[in-house]
């Protein structure tokens, strides 16, 4: 069966990560996202899958390549052109996007799924599949309730007793919104859609399409089903899902690693002085180097190739790949990315616009390129320390 991955958007509410990454690439627990999304689509007997890309394509490109080491075919759509050796996206839609595929190489002989790139689900594609089938439905729409403060973020779906849609509204205002049944995102199309998308013009699934089909009085049906739905379409929502995973509440998937006790994952080749204080559920990942007196208390998840200096504190935190955290910091529910510092609800901070290198800096960068401010600021801050100890 063939599958439609939407992955092309910029993830503007998943800033400042999505400067580094496509969405799909932002790891949960140092695993894309897209790479669960794949695994189910694999289990489902979806093995043919086109990916619509654009901002920063050649990340998933250079990826996933073909599909091969997924036991998959994969294929990819850009949505942009190439300006001055950059890739510079533009956007057809999500509806507009699957037009270009269609008009490209007719790929949609049958019915098929679209899926977005940025969640972790576990739903029974299988009878997703079988219930579109069964309705003969132009497009099918699977639902997910949410509470009524957070219908803003998605389209709201008000449907009969038959499950047919009657009204379609995309992120509406609280007091607004007619249900609190929403879009997820997943769709089941049949080819007929296409009488209903325009050639080469942004065309969105949401915003345009859904509401003309219920317009048409087209075969539109939309359906609940009981499977886990972690949407990853904020700051908030990645830090979450990190903590989700590392304290094992995604359904069917634990942290990869060798557990070297109960909830506390390791990769290989660490070296975790013997004075470490680990409070799980941990995550730390293979090369990581952690010094005497570090206190980690999870849910919290350091990642590959980073070293964490003597008398820290990690606490309820995210720690990516190749961090330094210098010594006597206290991180506390934050998340560290590059050369950002993010609390969860987003806000950031740029470590290296801020001179804050003194503070977390780039793993790979030696001690010695720090400025004699930086120096001093971390000598003060090690003296501190030593004061209150021999006090």
């Amino acid at each position: 069966m063939k599958a439609v991955i939407l992955a092309g958007g910029k993830g503007t509410r998943v800033r400042p990560l999505t400067y580094l990454l496509p969405k799909p690439m932002v790891p949960i627990v140092e695993r894309p996202i897209m790479s669960f999304l794949l695994d189910l689509l694999k289990k489902h007997n979806f093995n043919e899958v086109v990916v619509t890309v654009g901002y920063l394509a050649t990340m998933i490109e250079d990826k996933y390549k073909n599909g091969a080491d997924n036991n998959m075919f994969i294929s990819y759509s850009l949505e942009g052109k190439m300006v001055e050796d950059e890739i510079v996206p533009s956007g057809l839609g999500s509806a507009g996007g699957l037009a270009k595929v269609q008009n490209f190489s007719n790929f949609f002989d049958d019915d098929f799924l679209v899926i977005c790139g940025d969640a972790i689900i576990d739903l029974d594609l299988s009878e997703v599949m079988k219930y579109h089938k069964a309705k003969n439905s132009t497009v099918t729409v699977i639902l997910k309730e949410v509470a009524k403060d957070e219908v803003y973020k998605y389209g709201v779906v008000v449907t009969n007793e038959n499950d047919s849609v009657l009204s379609f509204q995309e992120k509406p205002k609280i007091e607004e919104a007619k249900s609190n049944m929403i879009n997820t995102g997943i769709y089941i199309f049949s080819p007929k859609v296409f009488d209903y998308i325009p050639n080469d013009v942004e065309f969105d699934i949401g915003k345009d399409l859904l509401p003309l089909l219920v317009e048409k009085n087209e075969p539109f049906f939309a359906k609940s089903f009981d499977f886990q739905w972690i949407d990853v379409g904020s700051t908030k929502d990645f830090y979450n899902a990190n903590m989700m995973l590392i304290d094992k509440k995604v359904d069917g998937v634990t942290p990869f690693g060798k557990e070297i006790k109960e909830s506390v994952w390791m990769g290989i080749n660490s070296n975790i002085d013997e004075s470490v204080e680990i409070i799980p559920p941990v995550y730390i990942g293979g090369g990581v180097k952690i010094e005497k007196g570090v206190k980690i208390k999870g849910p919290s998840m350091i990642g590959a190739n980073s070293i964490i200096k003597e008398n820290t504190t990690i606490d309820k935190s995210i720690i990516l790949n190749y961090t330094k955290i210098n010594s006597f910091a206290n991180i506390k529910e934050k998340i560290i990315a590059g050369k950002y510092l993010i609390n969860p609800f987003g806000a950031s901070i740029d470590i290296e616009e801020t001179d804050m290198n003194f503070l977390v800096d780039d793993a790979r960068r030696d001690e010695k390129d720090l400025n004699d401010e930086q120096k001093e600021i971390m000598q003060m801050l090690k003296d501190i320390e030593n004061f209150k100890i021999n006090k």
